[in-house]
């Protein structure tokens, strides 16, 4: 085991290739982990590990995984994506329900990590999962009495570690209609919301992590036909956004108030809130309403309108609040979809894509997901009966053409990209939405350019594969640390580290073949302690001296 050493000049201490009589060394073995008292650690072992080739330099678009439902008849309609990309969390709805989590880097068909069969015979699911950890919610309501219009919500909170849930909550109110939860992107606040239609209000409850014990429990009057419907928790846990009948509502997470409130011209689905909660939108017939945060209150700074028989059916906003994903539906004949990508701060359209459909099925917009940074988003849609239209595709912000898509065999209801947007979940049902029947599938979708992937669930007892994308001739090195760097440094003509260097070891990866792609496999000990540590990785080549634009959080799984 090697150290990388980062003094002020940057010098960086490689080992050399090549033993004192001038044979080549062994740089590519495979390697193991251990847990010790200090923590856990990659250690390596005999053996040589054949470098791969043929492959191109950064990984290609497309589909990772897919997910059928293997005659349970459920069908996918809440997905969420979360430790750094790396966790699929999923509620299934109408038939066999339960709570499922996936490793983003499974094979196809991915084994699911844990099942959770508690939500069997809920319904109306919502699920979420934090960035930074592998912290996953979910929201669902339990029929009382056989009686559909009698339910009572739960709210489980669970980790990657196992499917019991850590905690659950059970809101007193018996309800008829509709409830949410929103996870912060550190995952260190969980905000829940139910509609009491007896009372006709909005009831929030505010919650850490480690405990089921509200922080704060507030009702928010809404009046009469007030439904709560929009619903968006932002990227840092500071501001709920949620509409309840034609209001929007802006509530503070911290003081537990209502600090923004202004009227909609109809309800509908579009509904967004910035990361830091200083913009938010919302989509009506013809037109989406752009507002921004001047001093202490919020603006209608601008008024994207499009023509014709539309609506905008779903928005999603960056955490930075550069860019807006916007999807309008056309129901002159329910077959054109329009996307879009809006700069706010020039009110600049930087991207449009219209996909029309063939046949007499309704192809309408489903649901609209962004990354952290604004750069690409998700768009899923019902799709149409001449199969023309993609069901899901992934978009640069900057491009009208999707850079990936899959065309899958019924329509998607749910949607989301990873904050890092090099990945999307989508969950469907097995045909179409105007069609009748059950069940469904999970579909996992590559936007492609990585030159760093992890390939593999990561089991305690497995072994999984690191592939290094460099210039063919040079040394390629998996670098591994123990935690990331919460403030990455860039060194001139080296890249960007992204882990903490302070903890760093590096592990051979032999020299880069023709193809591009030089791999490295690592062996997980069957160690339950294992479960829930995570180990960061991202490549390193030399000469010259290069990192990865690409790095990894590995989460051990059971």
């Amino acid at each position: 085991m090697f150290a990388l050493a980062f003094p002020l000049a940057f010098t960086i201490l490689v080992p050399s290739t090549s033993t004192n009589d001038g044979s080549e060394k062994d740089t590519a073995r495979a390697d193991h982990l251990e847990v010790t008292p200090q923590g856990a650690f990659v250690r390596t072992s005999g053996g040589l590990a054949v470098p791969s080739s043929g492959a191109a330099k950064s990984t290609s678009a497309g589909a990772l995984w897919s997910y059928g439902d293997n005659g349970l008849a459920w069908i996918a309609t809440a997905v969420s994506i979360g430790d750094r990309g790396g966790q699929v969390f999923t509620e299934f709805d109408q038939n066999s329900e339960r709570a499922e989590l996936f490793s983003v880097y499974d094979t196809t068909p991915p084994t699911p990590v844990w099942t959770d069969t508690t939500p069997l015979g809920t319904e109306f699911r919502q699920v979420a999962s934090a960035d930074a950890q592998p912290i996953h919610v979910a929201i669902d309501q339990v029929v009382l009495g056989g009686q559909m219009t009698t339910r009572q919500a739960i709210l489980r909170k669970y980790t990657s570690s196992s499917g019991t849930p850590d905690w659950t909550y059970t809101f007193a109110p018996v309800i008829n209609a509709q409830s949410n939860v929103g996870i912060s992107r550190d995952g260190q606040r969980i905000v829940a919301a139910v509609f009491d239609s007896t009372n006709w209000e909005v009831e929030i409850a505010v919650f850490a992590p480690g405990s089921n014990v509200p922080l704060s429990y507030t009702t928010v009057p809404t009046g009469t036909n007030g439904y709560l419907r929009g619903f968006d928790l932002s990227a840092d846990g500071s501001t709920l956004y949620f509409s309840g009948g034609t209001t929007v509502y802006l509530f503070d997470v911290a003081t537990a108030q209502v600090v923004h409130t202004s009227p909609l011209g109809a309800s509908f689905d579009s509904h967004a809130i910035s990361g830091d909660g200083k913009v938010f939108a919302n989509g009506s017939f013809n037109a989406m309403y752009v507002w921004e945060k001047q001093g202490a209150a919020w603006v209608n700074t601008f008024t994207r309108s499009v023509s014709g028989q539309c609506y905008c059916a779903e928005i999603d906003i960056s955490d930075d609040g550069s860019t807006i994903a916007s999807g309008w539906t056309f129901y002159s004949n329910y077959l054109t979809v329009r996307v879009e990508a809006l700069d706010v701060a020039t009110k600049a359209t930087t991207m449009s894509n219209v996909a029309s459909g063939l046949g007499s099925k309704q192809n309408v917009i489903a649901d609209v997901s962004i990354s952290a940074d604004g750069k690409r988003f998700a768009v899923g849609v019902w799709g149409d009966a001449g199969g023309i239209v993609p069901e899901l595709r992934i978009f640069d912000r900057a491009q009208n053409a999707p850079i990936a898509t899959i065309d899958t065999p019924g329509s998607i209801f749910d949607v989301e990209i990873s904050a890092d947007g090099k990945r999307a979940i989508a969950g469907s049902k097995a045909v179409h939405a105007n069609d009748f029947g059950n069940g469904g599938r999970l579909d996992l979708l590559d936007a492609g350019g990585s030159d760093l992937a992890l390939r593999g669930a990561p089991r305690i007892g497995a072994t999984v594969q690191f592939d290094l994308h460099f210039t063919p001739g040079k040394n390629a090195f998996l670098m591994q640390a123990l935690s990331e760097d919460p403030t990455p440094t860039t060194f001139p003509g080296i890249g960007t580290l992204h882990i903490d260097r302070s903890t760093l070891t590096f592990l051979p990866a032999g020299t880069v073949p023709a193809g591009g792609v030089a791999t490295k496999s690592v062996s997980i000990t069957n160690n339950p302690a294992l479960v829930g540590t995570a180990l960061y990785f991202q490549g390193f080549s030399v000469p010259p001296r290069q990192f990865s634009s690409d790095w990894i959080k590995m989460t051990i799984l059971p």
